[in-house]
């Protein structure tokens, strides 16, 4: 039988080690029979749809809750996570075929571009592969998915356009959201009541946390990517808040006001200031209070606060410097996309960091955000340069605000940026200095492989009048790099390549 989950020294134990129920002796019988099911459930909603006989997206509901139901019992019914996370490999590669090739209509929305049938499976596959040890989390995480995503689903299309929102790129509604915070609520609760070992008051906030962290995933959207953001951040939300927030405690004051609950009071608190003060777009801000939860829970406070300090500086850097620059950007607001290119590689490195205690991530982190600081930095001191950036590669003279350009003042920038890191490091942490210099220089030199992508493979494109662009739109035309590297992709292999150059720097020494 399913044991109960408890703590100890506020790490999670779970002492299940076997499937609840085993169908059969091996496995492979019961994954086939999976497998076949799903693709039945798969044949018979493109039949309905040819029928006609429920509407279409009420049938791929249908196949949404179904399939769901499959994979949210397969940590029951599997002894690891290799056959499971085969399935889901099949459904990625099955799934992005058919959508290429306009197959299974069934399962896909015939009224908007979405991926969520893609996004599925990954999500499927990240949380079997990585989480695989956390089953009753697992179970939760995969419920929500399976039964609270359809239900919003289903009443938001039922809903008037008047309580329509985007947070993100989704259009989203009131009604719907309300109703899958609720039922991820009832979900989260009675699972947490029947397999986990601590107090009522516990289990409630437990609940809510869990349940507005699924909502902000399924809110913050963009074509179907809550299928893959819901699952993956409930279950870092939960993990989170049991290893982290005391459960000793009856008292449900005590609770609200454990350490790490008022850490993440204060980072909302001062997200919503940057908001209020145009530094953070609305999806931005949402990103930025995800980001920031999960650092608290599954970080320390050398994390925590080298990410504040990179965050609030370069804020501040941006206001201060507007007035005085020779060059203004188009908006100053960091949406949810530039949030995660800057933020998201420190962010994996933290949480991969949480499971596996080696001294070696907490530098790799502090990398990554001296590569965001040093580019970032770069970008706002070299607004100030009186003469025209040149290109990285050809050394020709660019336009101002043009992936690739470097000046000066801005490469000075971009070493201050990551000598602050660098600094902060020494403050915050009994470290050798030789690790400092690692910071420093790979957070440089990563920014200035961040102006080489910009220079040769970031997309430009040339609108009717010839003038150069890095936008895509109707009117342009590609003419240098790629279409699908932009400047929020090359932020990212900036944060991703100098813990690497980090890395190697601590191997050859």
């Amino acid at each position: 039988m399913l044991s109960r989950c408890h703590l100890t020294t506020q790490r999670i134990i779970f002492s299940m080690d076997y499937p609840l129920w085993l169908p059969f002796q091996n496995e492979w019988w019961t994954f086939l029979i999976i497998l076949a099911s799903i693709l039945i459930i798969v044949m018979t909603s493109e039949l309905i749809l040819k029928l006609g006989v429920l509407s279409p997206e009420s049938n791929r509901r249908l196949v949404h809750i179904f399939i769901g139901i499959f994979v949210t019992l397969s940590p029951i019914v599997f002894t690891s996570y290799v056959l499971p996370a085969t399935l889901a490999f099949i459904f990625i590669v099955l799934n992005y075929f058919a959508y290429n090739n306009k197959k299974f209509k069934g399962i896909h929305s015939q009224f908007r571009i979405t991926y969520g049938t893609i996004y599925f499976p990954i999500g499927y596959f990240i949380i079997t592969v990585c989480f695989w040890q956390y089953t009753e989390l697992l179970i939760i995480s995969l419920s929500i998915l399976t039964i609270a995503d359809p239900i919003a689903s289903y009443i938001g299309e039922n809903t008037s356009n008047n309580n329509q929102f985007i947070i993100w790129e989704d259009k989203k509604t009131v009604k719907g959201t309300a109703a899958f915070f609720i039922t991820s609520t009832v979900i989260v609760f009675l699972i947490a009541q029947l397999l986990f070992d601590f107090s009522n008051a516990y289990i409630l906030l437990f609940t809510f946390f869990t349940a507005i962290g699924a909502t902000t995933a399924e809110i913050t959207s963009s074509k179907g990517s809550d299928n893959l953001s819901i699952p993956i951040i409930s279950i870092l939300f939960m993990l989170g808040f049991l290893e982290g927030i005391p459960s000793i405690s009856l008292d449900i004051t005590s609770i609200l006001i454990s350490e790490k609950l008022l850490l993440i009071y204060l980072i909302t608190f001062l997200f919503y200031i940057a908001y209020r003060l145009k530094t953070l777009s609305l999806d931005g801000l949402f990103g930025g209070m995800v980001m920031g939860t999960l650092i608290i829970l599954l970080g320390s406070e050398y994390h925590l606060t080298c990410m504040a300090i990179f965050f609030i500086l370069s804020s501040l850097l941006s206001k201060v410097l507007k007035r005085a620059s020779f060059y203004r950007s188009k908006g100053s607001k960091r949406d949810i996309v530039q949030v995660y290119a800057n933020g998201g590689i420190a962010l994996l490195i933290c949480i991969i960091g949480h499971f596996n205690n080696d001294s070696i991530m907490i530098y790799l982190f502090f990398s990554s955000v001296s590569a965001a600081m040093s580019d970032t930095w770069g970008t706002e001191f070299g607004k100030l340069s009186k003469h025209k950036p040149v290109s990285i590669v050809s050394f020709q003279p660019v336009n101002h605000g043009m992936s690739g350009g470097i000046t000066r003042i801005g490469t000075i920038g971009s070493l201050l940026g990551s000598c602050i890191i660098g600094l902060s490091a020494w403050l915050l942490l009994p470290i050798q200095s030789h690790i400092i210099y690692g910071i420093i220089m790979s957070g440089l030199l990563a920014s200035l492989f961040d102006s080489v992508l910009g220079a040769t493979v970031q997309g430009k494109y040339k609108d009717k009048s010839g003038d150069i662009t890095e936008r895509e739109t109707e009117n342009n035309n590609l003419f240098q790099g790629y279409s699908y590297i932009n400047n929020d992709m090359v932020n990212l292999l900036n944060t991703t390549i100098s813990p690497i150059i980090m890395y190697f720097f601590l191997w050859l020494l």
